[in-house]
């Protein structure tokens, strides 16, 4: 069976004291021979809308990597 490409990203969102929306989007780079996985942050946002635009960018980052384009 051939290998899929895959790829996971965590989304860590939270509220702040004065009430502000914060969102940090998180993923694995991929190990290598010579260096283990390492936590990458994707992106910042803060607002609902924001995390929504990220993930489509990384979704499309992604798709296009594992040559499905968009």
């Amino acid at each position: 069976m051939a290998d899929e490409p895959s790829a996971a990203l965590l989304i860590r969102v939270w509220l702040e004291d004065s009430g502000g929306f914060r969102a940090r989007l998180l993923t694995l780079r991929d190990a290598t021979g010579q260096a283990p996985a390492e936590e990458v942050t994707v992106a910042v946002a803060s607002s609902p809308g924001d995390v929504l635009d990220a993930v489509r960018d990384w979704l499309d980052g992604f798709t296009a990597r594992a040559g499905g384009g968009t």
